[in-house]
């Protein structure tokens, strides 16, 4: 199937409601507002909690005063949102109390309430004053918002307050994820007077930062707007990767509101899980522990699957497990989880992975252990695939014929683990062809394994990524 696009409102995680959704820094904050208002079901309030200019404020198809909400009912029914706002002093309108979205959210005909609660002076970068941001009463979704044009010019001229960044900046942060993965902190925030990606991941996730007054129950979802061109893109993937390190980002949103599409990609935590439990009967010996280069098949996988963008590693092992182990390699970068039924098969183990799964992973990346010779562009083609679309299954094709490895979204995950013994993941797959994202890539890698001695000696002698006719062939993940 082709990729579906991504709406606002799914990219963000937002559901049916109802939501408190707060949203600061710059770059577009007031135009993702009104655009996510737009197209949000239900009825809508739009507000503020520090002030809206006139020229905004048009953008609505109804203002009402937070004096008198009594008009703010009737405004609903007709337009679907309305735009709340504080006492009107000239061309602007102050900001509403603090506590009054959580009010207004409790009302019985308001089904979401987006408050905009800092000002940026149309910069695409800030760093909040003392005073800010003014952070709603039970906020349920923190939206931090930088625009990438924040790394083409001198902090001085883009930058809302440009000395509180350099005092962010200036300190090393360092992030570590369960893994024990570098985060930003080795690389240079500022270059030649200009932010760098590092530096504008570490402004979003700073508690001086995009992050400050954070509500601690709150979902966070920063937003990387003005995303138009190919070498922004890259910026916004390097600083989305850097921002996941963070344990209190729950996925990056990567857009351009001015371009075509609102959403661009939605970067989240994926974990590569290995498939290294099996028994290798049709190879006659354990194949995961054969040979390949300078270490050994399930070395080499284990390697690929590292050198890609996922967020971590995880080995399953059962037969054989502490040579399996072993084998695997790269300790301290990839984590062993032993199953215990490895007998009972392939589904048995990717079960077992999933059971093991932190809640922040929202998807899962199945590599076969017996398939060095698939490379990580691949994985990384499936990865880059997954965030440019909301369809729950990704995987591979090369001439029309889908392989391995398979991407399984969260939302799977439950029906999964409800998979008698008997079936295979593949039955997933089957059961939501309308759910499938299938890359096509120019390597036959994807469509093979190493189950019998002859596989193995046809791949070893084309070396990894190389195309070798015949093989054997496995439908996806099972």
């Amino acid at each position: 199937m082709t990729a579906g696009r991504w709406s606002l409102a799914a990219a963000l995680g937002i559901g049916d409601g109802p939501e408190l959704v707060a949203f600061v820094g710059g770059g577009g904050k007031t135009s993702l507002l009104f655009a996510l208002a737009a197209e949000l079901p239900g009825r809508v309030v739009i507000t503020t909690t520090t002030r809206i200019f006139a020229a905004q404020m048009n953008r609505a198809p109804a203002v009402v005063s937070a004096a008198d909400l009594s008009p703010l009912a009737a405004a609903l029914d007709q337009h679907g949102r309305c735009l709340v706002v504080g006492r009107v002093e000239g061309e602007k309108a102050l900001g509403v109390p603090p506590d009054l979205p959580a009010q207004l959210l409790a009302r019985p005909d308001v089904d979401f309430v987006l408050v905009e609660a800092d000002g940026a002076r149309m910069r695409p970068i800030k760093a909040p004053a003392d005073h800010e941001p003014v952070m709603p009463l039970g906020t349920t979704l923190l939206v931090p918002v930088a625009g990438l044009d924040a790394l083409e010019g001198l902090l001085d001229d883009v930058a809302h307050r440009p000395e509180r960044i350099r005092e962010i900046t200036n300190y090393e942060l360092r992030i570590r994820n369960e893994e024990g993965r570098s985060g930003m902190g080795g690389l240079p925030s500022l270059r030649e007077g200009r932010l760098t990606a590092a530096g504008l991941a570490r402004v979003l996730v700073d508690t001086r930062g995009g992050l400050k007054d954070a509500p601690a129950g709150a979902r966070i979802v920063p937003f990387l707007n003005k995303v138009e061109t190919s070498e922004r893109l890259a910026a916004a993937r390097e600083a989305a990767a850097l921002m996941l390190d963070e344990q209190r980002i729950d996925r990056v949103v990567i857009g351009a509101l001015q371009g075509a599409t609102s959403v661009r990609e939605v970067r989240r935590r994926v974990a590569a899980v290995v498939l290294a439990a099996g028994e290798s009967r049709r190879m006659g010996r354990n194949k995961l522990l054969l040979p390949w280069g300078d270490t050994t098949v399930l070395g080499q996988t284990v390697a690929n699957a590292t050198a890609s963008g996922v967020t971590q590693v995880i080995v399953v092992v059962g037969h054989e497990g502490e040579a399996v182990t072993r084998a695997a390699g790269v300790p301290g970068v990839a984590s062993i989880l032993w199953n215990k039924d490895y007998a009972k098969g392939m589904l048995a183990s990717v079960q077992a992975a999933v059971r093991h799964l932190p809640p922040t992973i929202e998807a899962i990346l199945v590599i076969l252990g017996d398939q060095p010779m698939v490379e990580p562009v691949v994985f990384d083609a499936l990865l880059t695939a997954y965030a440019a679309s909301p369809l729950g299954f990704v995987a591979p094709s090369h001439h029309g014929q889908r392989g391995n490895p398979v991407l399984i979204d969260r939302r799977h995950f439950a029906e999964l683990l409800t998979l008698p013994p008997e079936a295979a993941p593949r039955h997933l797959l089957q059961r939501h062809p309308d759910d499938l994202l299938t890359v096509e890539v120019d390597t036959d890698a994807v469509l093979h394994d190493l189950d019998r001695p002859e596989d193995y000696e046809k791949w070893r002698g084309a070396g990894s990524g190389g195309r070798v006719a015949g093989g054997a062939f496995r439908n996806p993940v099972g």
